[in-house]
């Protein structure tokens, strides 16, 4: 059982690497019973304030501080997104043993990531049960629903705001905000349109010689006059609008009835084998494959491509079917070559058009000649959405897309997948992702290959 006791007080933390600042003056307290959300865009510094407040970095300026010094605090690190099938399953020990240390403050970056829904509960009962301070980066919002505040880094001022609630308050919250500053924002600048147009029309009754015979203000009285009227109405600064991952996915033409099919297939993996398994995909199908770690679902997907090569059995694609992947590793984008010279071989297409595209998913000309190994998982994975957005796929495989993506990249691509009327074959821990996505089918795998093991297909 975790003890009660033990208080993190960040006070006024800045850092900066080189001349970018990361920080800027950055306060939280982590009381006694309080679950601490930090969200906000990819690389705006969540995990920095996490690695300082668990001394793994230093702060440039402010203090950081446990009471009493006698507290002690556990960390769990973001992992890289890991493709064999022991990535869950060392995502769950790490996990367990953060568990299992009884410490006052509990620090948790990206926890939820490589997590199957049984980690997932876990994961969520020990957050519950938890009786010391407890701060995490997250991404999946039925998990941040367990928070009690939630802290926003600011994505234009690198500034944090805090919540009191879970997601679901947050979100209201930050609507609401929203709507209210747009609405200040929009009188203010009704008002000053109608004192400026009063301005202009006195500046040409003046020009005109209206008033003749009768004492006259001179222009610059009235100028002054509009100015103190001007200096009346309320400053409000226009609603800063983010940068919005806008993806259209649209297939290049229809695939035919039957998008692929997998024939009493076999695949040996370093002594894990998947099947015997039969499986069959119909056009405009949305499948959402289900199952705890390790069963199998990346190599299904990786051997419904094409890429691991089959130990018995047969795989046959339609010839109109064209594949597009967001893989759970590095994907296309992480050997040495530059990225836009990568971009443009698997895409097709000309220098200009792909640094085009690479702009609309927030890779600008210094990351298009960026190593593709040198950028983030979520940089990458941004690019290879842009990379499917180029290809005019007809079926998507997506392998737990949402794992590098911040929540506004997520939301966008949800309604990305929602208007894609080609097929979908998904895998996900994302609960709310899985809701969101409408699966027409649903497979268990584990259970699947206890039926496939007999002599009954998968349908």
């Amino acid at each position: 059982m975790s003890r009660a006791s033990g208080t993190l007080v960040a006070r006024s933390v800045s850092k900066s690497y080189g001349e970018t600042l990361v920080l800027d003056r950055v306060s939280v307290a982590v009381t006694p019973g309080s679950r601490v959300g930090i969200v906000g865009p990819n690389g705006i510094g969540k995990t920095t304030l996490l690695r300082v407040l668990a001394s793994v970095e230093t702060a440039d300026h402010g203090t950081v501080a446990l009471e009493p010094p006698s507290a002690t605090i556990a960390y769990l690190p973001q992992e890289g997104r890991v493709a064999t099938r022991s990535g869950g399953e060392a995502a769950r020990a790490k996990l367990e043993a953060v568990m299992s240390e009884g410490a006052d403050v509990v620090l948790l970056d990206e926890p939820t990531n490589d997590l199957d829904f049984a980690g997932l509960e876990l994961l969520e009962r020990f957050v519950e049960s938890h009786r010391g301070g407890l701060v995490a980066v997250s991404h999946d919002r039925v998990f941040i629903e367990l928070m009690t505040r939630i802290i926003e880094f600011d994505a234009e001022t690198r500034r944090v705001r805090e919540f009191a609630g879970g997601w679901s308050a947050f979100e209201a919250e930050r609507r609401l905000a929203r709507e209210r500053h747009q609405d200040a924002y929009r009188r203010s600048a009704a008002e000053r349109r109608r004192v400026e147009e009063q301005a202009r029309r006195m500046r040409e009754w003046e020009q005109r010689g209206y008033g003749q015979g009768r004492k006259k203000k001179k222009t610059k009285d009235v100028r002054r006059t509009f100015e103190r009227k001007l200096s009346r109405v309320e400053q409000v600064e226009k609603p800063w609008a983010p940068w919005r991952l806008e993806l259209e996915l649209s297939p290049g033409h229809r695939s035919g009835e039957v998008v692929a099919r997998l024939e009493r297939i076999v695949v040996d993996r370093g002594g894990f084998q998947l099947g015997p398994l039969d499986f069959e995909l119909g056009q405009g199908e949305r499948l959402a494959l289900t199952g705890r770690n390790g069963v199998g679902k990346t190599t299904l997907l990786r051997a419904l491509l094409g890429e691991l090569p089959l130990t018995s059995g047969r795989r046959w694609v339609g010839p109109s079917t064209v594949f597009g992947e967001l893989p759970q590793g590095a994907g296309p984008f992480s050997g040495r070559a530059p990225l836009l010279e990568a971009f443009t071989r698997s895409s097709g297409l000309p220098p200009t058009e792909a640094r085009t595209l690479l702009a609309k998913f927030a890779l600008g000309a210094d990351d298009a000649y960026r190593p593709g190994g040198s950028l983030s998982p979520g940089e990458r994975s941004r690019a290879t959405l842009a990379l499917l957005a180029a290809c005019g796929v007809n079926t998507l495989v997506l392998d737990e897309p949402t794992n590098n993506l911040d929540l506004e990249a997520i939301e966008q691509l949800e309604a990305a997948l929602e208007g894609f009327v080609g097929t979908i074959v998904l895998v996900t821990h994302d609960r709310r992702f899985l809701e969101s996505f409408g699966a027409t089918r649903t497979i268990d795998l584990g259970k699947a290959q206890g039926w496939a093991e007999g002599r009954d297909a998968v349908r």
